[in-house]
């Protein structure tokens, strides 16, 4: 039963979007901006998925010392690309919604993309 609610709720944003809610080039601007910060955390995150796989086949003590500072690295941009997303889907769903979160010119996810 959830799922047929969730296929409506996306249908109705979908349809919102054809209907005036993606007349606003600022909240799509604002979502692509926010969309490639992602893109660059998750790219920062393959190259240290592939260091950690070099160290670690190496097997030299010293590289396998260096897997720590990548791999907590690595677990912060995952924390920060959750948190991104979920600040993309606020600023969307309230750009949707009649709030102004998606027209601020950053958002939330623009901030802790650095």
């Amino acid at each position: 039963m959830k799922r047929n609610g969730e296929t409506k709720r996306r249908r109705n944003v979908a349809e919102e979007a054809e209907q005036g809610g993606g007349e606003d080039p600022a909240m799509w601007e604002n979502l692509d901006r926010n969309f490639r910060q992602v893109q660059s955390v998750l790219d920062r995150n393959r190259s240290l998925i592939q260091q950690v796989n070099d160290n670690h086949q190496s097997r030299m003590a010293d590289n396998m010392s260096k897997n720590v500072a990548l791999i907590q690295e690595l677990n912060g941009n995952i924390s920060k690309v959750v948190s991104m997303y979920s600040d993309i889907n606020t600023n969307f769903s309230s750009a949707f919604h009649g709030g102004n979160n998606g027209h601020d010119g950053g958002g939330g996810a623009g901030t802790k993309a650095n």
